[in-house]
């Protein structure tokens, strides 16, 4: 079906109108009631002198107004911009700056140079606002430029259409078998693309979203899951993990009766997964994979195949994908054969915005080349083996860093891990395996402890030179490790 999300809520609110389609942290909306909202939204944007093609940042509260200001943006061929609500300074500016952007509605009280800055509490208003004029919108004009940071250099605009969009919510929708009467809970931030895919497919579907202000006040957040009967769970490995944590063992008690869980945003280890399919044996259990610039591209279900319990699954309906070497040539891959993997289908973005090289850089092969290095086995189960910039050279052998940490993660003792490349002070190998590593409460273990551990798991020159114990790992705002600032700290040290 070739609508966009906007064009479903309409539908929807025609069909379903007292339906409960979005539950913010201020309030709940049924699908007349946003599009009602949306339509407000529009009519106060244009009146601000907002027109088709125009950059706007929006503030991802988890508030009614930034739903409303999100869709009624797309109804008037306005681009979404959305920014964390805890972004700092120097990226909104690099953000204004890059897109030219003139407006940025907020919920916050930042002053910035160079934009208009306009309270969504605005909205609420009881001035006369004329309906807006519907502009043409077509499936080819850009939605959204959503910045994601990478690995290096400054924030990067990923530019996606309407049609990526409606493509990405079809992804999930099958991927999750989505039913009619699904609720799901998504203790997201609504600025990062896994949430914003999540916000997309339930909208376009016409089932319901439970948003949640972080995954910290896990009491708020089981409240919420009862009180509106969710039926799924999307959120991030940390959010199980502290959830387990405050649990005390017991995530059965908020998530057992759930349909499904869905986790993304980042990588989820061997141990972690095992532990979720242990605790949580009667729900179905989805790992999705993607990025920012070809979202929702591959899923795994953990139920249905325990053998593969390492892979991150395979390519959903619509999408493909292949692995190329360094001269972007297909190749056939194995665990001794491995390359980068590049995402072909739908969701894949257009391009980055007022980055031509860039673009050109990673629009290869008839696809988006990821940074990730990986194989794909025989039954067509995709396997990584770590990021380009992050796999350990040591005198000339590759190693990844993810076979170091789910070895060390099978050690009792251990919370959370993770191995990264140092120096070699020897001057000999290059690079050497250094591990950053929280224990679990009440435990104590030293490096020499933790080396023979992994004496008997690995090959001798695998095994870290250095264990650092740390309280906890740095992770960014979804809870993805941050690899950057752990490079930083080795150097420091």
């Amino acid at each position: 079906m070739n609508a966009t999300i906007e064009d479903m809520i309409y539908i929807h609110a025609d069909e379903v109108p007292d339906k409960l389609a979005v539950s913010a942290m201020n309030g709940d909306l049924t699908y007349l009631q946003l599009g009602e909202m949306m339509r407000k939204a529009a009519a106060f944007m244009q009146n601000t002198g907002i027109c088709k093609g125009d950059r706007v940042l929006l503030s991802a509260a988890p508030i009614k107004e930034y739903f409303a200001f999100y869709f009624g943006l797309h109804l008037i061929g306005g681009i979404c911009v959305p920014v964390a609500v805890n972004a700092k300074q120097d990226l909104i500016d690099h953000i204004i700056e890059s897109t030219g952007a003139k407006y940025f509605f907020t919920s916050g009280d930042n002053v910035y140079k160079n934009i208009e800055l306009i309270p969504y509490k605005k909205l609420n208003d009881k001035q006369k606002i004329k309906d807006y004029v519907k502009e043409a919108v077509f499936l080819d004009d850009v939605a959204d430029i959503i910045y994601t940071t990478g690995t290096t250099g400054l924030a990067k605009g990923v530019v996606l259409t309407h049609r990526i969009l409606e493509a990405g919510a079809h992804n999930i929708i099958n991927a999750v078998d989505m039913q009619d009467d699904d609720v799901v809970l998504a203790p997201l931030p609504l600025n990062h693309s896994n949430a914003l895919g999540t916000m997309r497919a339930y909208m376009y579907k016409g089932t319901t979203l439970v948003v949640h202000d972080g995954f910290t006040n896990i009491k708020n957040m089981e409240d919420r899951m009862r009180r509106y009967y969710c039926t799924a769970f999307s959120g991030a490995p940390a959010a199980l993990s502290i959830l387990d944590r405050v649990t005390r063992g017991h995530m059965e008690k908020i998530l057992g009766n759930l349909r499904y869980v869905e986790i993304g945003t980042a990588p989820m280890n061997v141990e972690a997964r095992k532990m979720v399919m242990q605790k949580l044996p009667n729900v179905r259990l989805l790992i999705n994979y993607g990025a920012t610039e070809a979202h929702r591209a591959v899923y795994m279900d953990l139920n249905s195949h325990p053998d593969k319990i390492k892979s991150i699954g395979r390519p959903v309906k619509n999408m493909k994908v292949k692995i190329i070497d360094d001269n972007n040539l297909e190749i056939q891959s194995s665990k001794e054969n491995i390359g980068r993997l590049v995402i072909c289908g739908a969701t894949c973005m257009k391009e980055y915005w007022n980055e031509a090289e860039l673009s050109k850089e990673v629009l290869v092969a008839g696809g988006l080349a990821t940074s990730d290095l990986a194989y794909i086995d025989e039954d067509g189960f995709i396997f990584l083996v770590g990021r380009a910039n992050d796999v350990i050279n040591i005198g000339g052998k590759k190693v990844s860093p993810f076979e170091i940490e789910d070895a060390l993660l099978t050690n009792e003792k251990v919370e959370e891990c993770a191995c990264i490349a140092g120096e070699d002070k020897n001057g000999i190998l290059g690079n050497v395996p250094v591990m950053y590593l929280a224990l679990k409460q009440g435990m104590e273990a030293g490096a020499d402890e933790l080396k023979l551990f992994l004496l008997s798991k690995l090959e001798t020159y695998k095994v870290p030179v250095d264990f650092i114990i740390v309280d906890e790992l740095p992770r960014n705002y979804v809870g993805k490790l941050d690899r950057k600032k752990l490079k930083a700290m080795w150097e420091d040290r």
